[in-house]
């Protein structure tokens, strides 16, 4: 590869024009050998103006170009994976302007095709290779400012009145498209995992948000805030950053523009023992951070370091946005779940109770049949054998499926617990869970009542055992099974794994709004049992009005519903047709008219089973 990489670059851009091939020109190992566009008019332009070797048109040229080593894509958000998996498959190393994807699994296909390819793939976040950020990274590090317990930062830009970042199906919005530099930065900064999250957003009438406000709760106990716009003003220049590190020991405040370049001033803080401050400035000299950018990932593919912005932290990045929009409304589109740990939870599961009585093992195969990814089954419905038994015969691998079973209240506690969790793999044919859920909070509805909290106790010590199976690697998800948020606080108040999900009956009629409410700040994932309710919800005059008008069945208008408002559901079906029409509900989306009309429904098929009332 010599000194230099040849690079192409794959679009005419305007972050291209303005920002990254400015700074390609000024990089000392990169050679500006072709550009691809649209159009061969537009890529010539840019040919002439840059000094590009070649100019082609249509991107497919430029990728199948065995002079070209790396591919800088600067595309619209919603194109990034198709193109930079083409360029890998065409052994191209690939920088993806930010962000890199639409979600975590397109991020996760995209490093597999570098990996499988050996060529390497980064997130073109220029403004993380500044000097400015390592010195920020330096002052924390070095504990000048004690340990931080609060960053906040800010990035608002102009309005965009007719772009593809005002498109949702495109990726825009400001937490995406802008929210994602004050993310990455927070992230850089607090090396902690995140307890909670916290988002509003104005969601204008293109279903886009134009502004956002985030909070961040880590396990270290910082916090982070961040807001984030693109309707500052109407003025085509105009856009305010901010920046704000407090530590117990001092602060740090800048006015620092993200991808600022040239002297770069902040200023630092300290406290004394006796409450004095003493407030210093500083300046940090940096050059082009597109500039550093390309070099750094000119040197990885010249063998010579690895990329400054890793696979991992990309993959911790889109998690937190996705739990960020799924909080301000943006889930109605959400086919899985992916939590903390990068555990991808399908959103329409197969709900097993009781399915399996009449027709046995068979009922499991036509789910897997048709396409489910999910079978959602428990110890007490006494079908985990038939389950396993339609697994092995299915032939679909087993790290495919993703299989979730419960422990019964009867048998908590720790020894008890143990057996019930290995007899339950035993049935399944498997030597670990995809998720594993306290069934029940208590054994019967009159425990506790005299104010013995021995239920508690009980469940205190079962979760612990699942806690200890999860750091085992036997379980990938542990969460519990109609928990209150009168069972969940005193548990949070002990556990050291916090419960990932609570599987409730939600369903149109009855939707237990204050524990969906309660999960959701709590960072845990509601999700539901009986979502079709029974015969009084499915057959429901008011839920036909409403399927007759999206020319829908009443079962898929009640699942859209609850998918829409972010929330897994698990629903059960005899026949094929059934089930395939419980899976199709993407194509279609309730107004948010119709939604408040479902939501307002007076209350209709409840089951009848409370954790307290029997």
């Amino acid at each position: 590869m010599g000194n230099s990489v040849k690079w192409g670059v794959l679009g005419t851009a305007g972050i291209a024009a303005g920002c990254t091939i400015p700074g390609m020109q000024k990089a000392g190992n990169c050679e500006l050998y072709a550009i691809a566009g649209r159009s061969i008019k537009k890529a010539e332009e840019f040919k002439e103006r840059f000094g590009f070797t070649k100019a082609y048109e249509g991107y497919d040229a430029l990728i199948n170009d065995s002079e070209v080593q790396a591919v800088y894509v600067p595309l619209p958000n919603d194109i990034h994976c198709e193109w930079v998996i083409k360029a890998l498959n065409a052994g191209k190393h690939v920088l993806c302007e930010k962000p890199i994807a639409l979600n975590e699994a397109e991020i996760r296909n995209m490093f597999e095709a570098a990996r499988k390819n050996n060529v390497f793939l980064m997130e073109a976040y220029a403004y993380l290779h500044s000097p400015f950020v390592a010195e920020m990274k330096r002052i924390i590090d070095s504990g000048e400012i004690g340990e931080v317990d609060y960053i906040d930062t800010a990035f608002l830009i102009q309005d965009f009145t007719s772009d593809f970042r005002l498109h949702k199906e495109l990726g825009g919005g400001a937490i995406y498209d802008v929210g994602c530099y004050c993310s990455t930065m927070i992230l850089t900064l607090i090396d902690s995992p995140i307890d909670y999250v916290k988002a509003n957003a104005e969601i204008c009438d293109d279903k886009v948000d134009h502004m956002a406000s985030v909070l961040l709760k880590f396990k270290n106990g910082a916090r982070a805030s961040f807001n984030v716009g693109m309707a500052l003003g109407l003025d085509s220049s105009d856009r305010y950053d901010r920046f704000f590190v407090h530590g117990s020991k001092g602060y740090i405040r800048s006015d620092y523009e993200y991808n600022q370049e040239g002297e770069i001033s902040y200023r630092l803080t300290t406290k004394t023992s006796d409450g004095a401050r003493h407030t210093r400035e500083f300046k940090v000299s940096a050059v082009s951070n597109y500039t550093l950018e390309i070099e750094q990932l000119g040197r990885a593919a010249m063998g010579l370091e690895k990329p400054h912005v890793t696979e991992e932290f990309s993959l911790k990045n889109m998690r937190l946005l996705g739990r960020i929009l799924d909080i301000v409304g943006y889930a109605d589109s959400r086919q899985e779940y992916v939590f903390d740990n990068g555990v991808v939870l399908p959103f329409v599961g197969f709900g097993s109770f009781m399915s399996t009585d009449n027709r046995g093992e068979d009922v499991i195969l036509d789910a897997i049949n048709c396409g489910y990814k999910y079978i959602d089954t428990a110890a007490f419905y006494n079908n985990e054998e038939q389950i396993g038994s339609a697994v092995k015969k299915s032939g679909v691998k087993r790290e495919e499926l993703f299989i979730s079973s419960k422990v019964w209240p009867s048998e908590f506690g720790r020894e008890k617990t143990l057996k019930s969790f290995e007899e339950s793999c035993k049935k399944l044919g498997t030597d670990y869970l995809d998720m594993y859920l306290l069934h029940w909070p208590k054994e019967n509805h009159t425990e506790g009542r005299d104010g013995n909290c021995q239920w508690l106790d009980k469940v205190k010590e079962s979760w612990a055992v699942l806690e200890e199976l999860y750091d085992a690697g036997k379980i990938k998800v542990i969460g519990l099974s109609n928990f209150l948020p009168h069972h969940i606080r005193p548990l949070l108040e002990t556990a050291r794994i916090k419960p990932m999900i609570d599987q409730l009956e939600l369903h149109v009629g009855y939707m237990q709004e204050y524990a969906v409410s309660f999960l959701k700040e709590n960072g845990i994932l509601p999700q539901a049992w009986s979502p079709l309710g029974r015969g009084s919800v499915l057959g429901d005059e008011n839920v036909s009005y409403i399927a007759e008008k999206y020319g829908k069945s009443n079962a898929q208008i009640l699942l859209r519903y609850l998918v829409q408002r972010g929330i897994p559901v698990v629903p059960k079906a005899s026949s094929m047709e059934r089930m395939k029409n419980n899976k199709d509900i993407y194509d279609f989306t309730i107004s948010d008219d119709d939604m408040s009309f479902l939501s307002c429904l007076p209350q209709v098929g409840w089951s009848g089973e409370h954790p307290d009332l029997g």
